[in-house]
């Protein structure tokens, strides 16, 4: 079933309870009773705001994007308000009115009372497993809420009992009711603002995210990791220093660790993953014309400087490749060098060239910028924000004036 459907039946009980209880509570003068009756009667207007609810929190629009989840959260913060109203206003009555209760009609009241027991003990441990199985917490809320019934009904039929022995204790045990709705209210409340908040996800679901994201050999550090759940939904945004050989490389990785994230975790909504795939061993070549401005292509390099963080710039002279397989012997001497990325007008025209390149994950940065030093910060600009394995000049953000 689904939740509103547990929704529907959580009202149908909650209806019949309040009834039922409001009946035996008039005719016995039962104080404790009619409080539960009360209590029963806000329960059927919770259910029915859990059912609003839910009904609402899976949709999405332009205006809301990530969906109505946390209308769930406020349904329950809304269950634990009414609660604590149903607790003051029980323990008003206590504390101001004459409680008698009427030994005639005793046997009706305590009928009434263990059938309320059965029906919310059921009610509330299939309510809330359904509501850990269907990541409401609507749900699971409202099974709390339903299991103070429980407890409460024990403390009327043992209120109910001790008038068979000559006791008046009902002011007392609804006194005691008052008690145990409170601190369930107030237990609500608290989980559900605190996530309203966007408190992080309870310490073992971080750390089991976290684990299964540094079972990744490529990653070399999780430098952020932000877990909520509103709505029983998970949202994570991480930002990870992964270690790639290229673009394609580091993107796969990604899509990789979010869908074992997804595998693993199916109640994941969105999974926000910020990278920077290059560590301190990133080399980059730039092919530089005569005038040391950017080569226009591979053709027209006549030298090439090597940039490495830590190091000085070097350069090699191309003076001396042959024409007819210049392409080649650049790709090849620099794939030799240990570069990661050529820095180039465009890619190399010769297949082979391509082929030695695609080989060893080189990868190829296309570029109409001239001034090798402001593509250094173009390419340093990009790299925590790609999107393409292939990126073209025009997909390149601005470049600030200098």
């Amino acid at each position: 079933m689904r939740k509103h459907h547990w929704a529907l039946i959580a009202l149908a009980v909650n209806l019949a309870q309040s009834l039922l209880k409001l009946v035996a509570g008039i005719l016995t003068g039962s104080l404790s009773l009619t409080g539960e009756a009360f209590h029963s009667f806000s329960d059927s207007f919770v259910s029915f705001v859990a059912l609003f609810t839910i009904a609402l929190s899976e949709r999405k629009s332009t205006r809301f994007p990530y969906g109505l989840y946390k209308l769930e959260n406020i349904g329950a913060i809304v269950i634990g308000i009414f609660l604590l109203l149903v607790a003051y206003e029980v323990a008003k009555r206590a504390f101001t009115t004459e409680v008698i209760v009427n030994k005639e009609y005793l046997n009706i009241g305590i009928g009434v009372v263990i059938f309320s027991m059965i029906s919310s003990l059921v009610l509330s441990l299939l309510e809330r497993n359904a509501g850990k199985k269907l990541n409401s917490p609507a749900l699971v809320a409202d099974s709390y809420h339903t299991l103070t019934d429980v407890f409460a009904s024990s403390l009327v039929l043992v209120s109910l009992v001790s008038v068979y022995f000559g006791y008046q204790l009902d002011r007392y045990f609804a006194l005691a009711i008052c008690f145990f709705i409170a601190y369930t209210a107030f237990d609500i409340l608290k989980r559900e603002i605190s996530i309203l908040l966007d408190i992080s996800v309870e310490t073992k679901t971080l750390e089991d995210i976290r684990n299964l994201i540094l079972s990744f050999r490529q990653v070399q550090e999780i430098k952020s990791l932000y877990v909520r759940s509103p709505g029983g939904k998970l949202f994570a945004d991480v930002t990870l220093s992964i270690q790639a050989r290229d673009f394609v490389e580091a993107h796969k990785l990604v899509d990789t660790i979010e869908e074992e994230l997804r595998r693993r975790f199916p109640n994941f909504e969105a999974i926000f993953i910020h990278y920077e795939p290059f560590d301190t061993s990133t080399k980059v070549a730039i092919l530089l014309d005569e005038e040391s401005r950017v080569a226009s292509s591979f053709l027209s390099a006549k030298k090439v400087a090597i940039f490495q963080q830590g190091e000085e710039v070097k350069m090699l002279d191309l003076s001396n490749s042959l024409s007819n397989s210049k392409e080649e012997e650049v790709s090849q001497a620099l794939v030799n060098k240990g570069v990661n990325i050529i820095v180039s007008g465009c890619h190399p025209e010769s297949t082979q060239a391509k082929a030695i390149l695609s080989k060893e994950g080189v990868f190829v940065w296309e570029t109409q910028e001239t001034n090798p030093y402001k593509v250094l910060s173009e390419i340093a600009y990009n790299l925590t924000d790609v999107k393409d394995s292939y990126k073209e000049c025009k997909n390149h953000r601005p470049i600030p004036e200098s």
